[in-house]
């Protein structure tokens, strides 16, 4: 990058400093975990948008299209087709209890036990989460700015741990509003410079992909595509169902999202941001696809396809080292943007869910104050860092960080889903089907090779669920049953139907 690039790359990171630093929240509890519960549809739609993105989601996208076409973009259609289940039952369901942790509904419908296993999962995955990020984010971004990885994964950190641990999620929100500005500007602006600088302009970059072989599987048309099989790397069937699992625990389940229908000053308006969300993220990954067929081009139009050894993102990396001075580092910018917008979420999110589900549970019953939420924030956002560093030994970090996603994501969903619409599983069944089920996924994830990858998903959602359904009869049996006001916390009764009446599910 050149003078001006680093310029742009520097003043970034200072404008999102100033910016957390001016917005932070003075007092601790729902001022600092839910920004008073005043935020509107947009600050909420975009802050979900750009939480589900890391640098992992920047380069993933757009490699995968070079390497292996337009399979990816089959889960484009899931953002609508969860809509329904997202804005009619579970934001009206959790909206009446006035939580600021989900798992909060846990010890409500079963017990302070379930409770804690429910936010000690989301912790830990989160936290694991956030680690991945920053280091597999440091790779890409050192392959397109040339700084030094470590330098830009505690650089990162840092200046996400910061603002947060000062502004609260109010500072969050509204910092992550002016990252999906930057993340979004730096995407399209590659793609139309990308564009321009092609003889035949966009037409072209579209006429290479083709002629690669990247349009498939329309063109050419892959019959395997439609296939039941669950070995084949991704199908129509596979990206549909897996998808559905995976956004229905990160939009129904996951505390970094959730927080954000908190923070709502009212249900319309955390619908609405719903919505907005799906329009950002959509036209954003419709981007990213341009993009990958943009890099695709410029590689196969300087004989980058030819060379032995280079990975996708070093075909990404030299595409945007070509793009005019200022735009490197604008779209270095905008791969930062991306990982502190899910850096930021994730050490909020999981003080929270400590504040609320540990300290004020077990410790003290007083709300601790602003002063130890943000040592807390910080403190999170410092072991984010420092496990990067372990997590760089592991190998294969972008697919280690998919089945760590999938791996307690889809364990989560379902010990939600059997709370809220199941009156025959009950505490004790829970809490050990709930860590027997997380157990398995875990080894599911990281130990089975071969299956769909949408599919680990399904599965470990499916294991966790016949775990907890297991358990929870073998409870029934020794006579350890839930008393009867437990149940009025499941949906059915909450919506005013009669148990009874409706019968077990």
């Amino acid at each position: 990058m050149g003078t001006l690039d680093y310029c742009v790359f520097v003043g970034y990171l200072a404008v999102v400093l100033a910016l957390g630093v001016a917005l932070g929240a003075r007092r601790g509890g729902a001022e600092y975990f839910l920004a008073g519960r005043r935020m509107g549809a947009v600050p909420i739609g975009l802050s979900v948008m750009v939480t589900a993105f890391s640098a992992i989601n920047f380069n993933a996208f757009p490699t995968e299209v070079f390497a292996n076409g337009l399979y990816v973009v089959i889960s484009l259609p899931v953002f609508v087709i969860i809509a329904f289940p997202v804005t009619r039952i579970f934001m009206p369901f959790y909206h009446g209890m006035r939580l600021t942790s989900a798992y909060e509904y846990l010890e409500r419908r079963f017990d302070a036990k379930v409770r804690s296993l429910g936010s000690g999962l989301f912790i830990l995955w989160r936290v694991m989460w956030m680690a991945v990020t920053l280091f597999a984010s440091g790779q890409v971004l050192s392959a397109v700015t040339g700084l030094d990885l470590w330098l830009l994964v505690i650089t990162a950190g840092a200046v996400a741990t910061i603002y947060t641990a000062l502004g609260g999620m109010r500072a969050v929100m509204w910092t992550d509003v002016a990252q999906f500005v930057v993340l979004f500007g730096s995407i399209a602006a590659a793609v139309i410079l990308a564009g321009l600088a092609s003889d035949g302009g966009l037409r072209a970059i579209v006429e290479a992909g083709a002629a690669g072989g990247r349009l498939a599987p329309a063109r050419p048309f892959d019959p395997s595509f439609f296939s039941p099989d669950p070995r084949i790397r991704i199908t129509f069937w596979s990206g549909l169902i897996g998808t559905f699992v995976a956004f229905m625990a990160r939009y129904g389940a996951d505390q970094v999202v959730l927080q954000r229908y908190f923070t709502a000053r009212s249900l319309s308006q955390a619908r609405r941001g719903f919505w907005i969300n799906v329009v950002a993220v959509t036209f954003a990954l419709v981007l990213l696809v341009a993009f990958g067929l943009a890099v695709y081009a410029h590689a196969a139009a300087t004989g980058g396809l030819a060379a032995a050894g280079k990975r996708p993102v070093d075909h990404l990396a030299a595409l945007v080292a070509a793009l005019p001075a200022g735009l490197t580092g604008l779209v270095g910018a905008g791969l930062l943007a991306a990982t502190m917008s899910s850096i930021d979420s994730g050490i909020n999110a999981c003080s929270a869910a400590w504040v609320t589900d540990f300290h004020e549970r077990f410790f003290s019953r007083r709300a601790p104050g602003a002063v130890f939420d943000g040592l807390l924030t910080g403190g999170l956002g410092a072991a984010a860092v420092a496990l990067s560093f372990a997590v760089s030994h592991l190998g294969g970090l972008f697919a280690v960080a998919n089945r760590v996603i999938n791996g307690l994501g889809a364990p989560l969903l379902a010990i939600m889903v059997l709370g809220m619409f199941s009156r025959r599983v009950n505490a004790a069944g829970m809490f050990a089907g709930g860590i027997i089920g997380a157990a398995a996924s875990v080894a599911v994830s990281f130990g089975v090779e071969g299956l769909a990858l949408h599919y680990y998903a399904v599965a470990n959602f499916a294991l966790t669920a016949a775990a907890c359904w297991a358990a929870s009869l073998a409870a029934a049996t020794m006579g350890m049953t839930d008393p009867p006001e437990r149940l009025e916390w499941t949906w059915r009764a909450r919506r005013g139907l009669s148990g009874r009446a409706q019968g077990g599910s």
